[in-house]
């Protein structure tokens, strides 16, 4: 397994439409309802190649077997008092390839480059008691708080959020 950093979604951009569609449509928690609307993730990695032309984003791939087998995006706070923190966004593993580590070997990388971009606080969040919770605890990110009823489900609940930070 290699993880790169990618500067342009022009030659993956096939690979992280299916990565997106196959995510949401396995119940992950990445801002989406199932099912996806036609279009909705070309649309969305648009934008994220517009973010990571700007240099306000770093989107990180996992690559197994030649394949994109999952993905995870550092997005930089452009404000001057927070030059300092980043976000943790879209983590996300194909469902033919979880269980094998690739989570974590992503969320090791994502440090790394944080650390390099001059960054000292890492944020994210996750639906309430996910499983990604687990993850996130066992690579020393610290709970924040909850937020009850944030975002709505594909089934039509409205879920919590737990917020997580790491002081790197």
């Amino acid at each position: 397994m290699k993880i790169e950093q990618l500067n342009s979604l022009s030659e993956s951009h096939n690979e992280l439409v299916a990565l997106l569609n196959d995510c949401v449509e396995s119940g992950a928690s990445v801002g989406f309802l199932a099912p996806l609307e036609d279009g909705e993730a070309e649309h969305y990695w648009q934008r994220v190649a517009a973010d990571l032309a700007q240099g306000d984003r770093t989107l990180l791939v996992a690559r197994e077997a030649g394949r994109i087998a999952g993905t995870v995006q550092i997005s930089y706070c452009p404000k001057k008092n927070g030059s300092h923190r980043a976000e943790v966004e879209k983590l996300m593993v194909h469902t033919a390839f979880r269980q094998r580590g690739i989570a974590q070997q992503l969320m090791a990388e994502v440090e790394r480059q944080a650390q390099d971009n001059q960054r000292t606080l890492l944020v994210l969040d996750t639906r309430t008691d996910d499983t990604a919770s687990i993850l996130y605890r066992k690579a020393g990110y610290k709970e924040a708080g909850q937020i009850p009823q944030f975002a709505r489900s594909s089934a039509g609940t409205l879920d919590g959020t737990t917020l997580f930070y790491k002081l790197l």
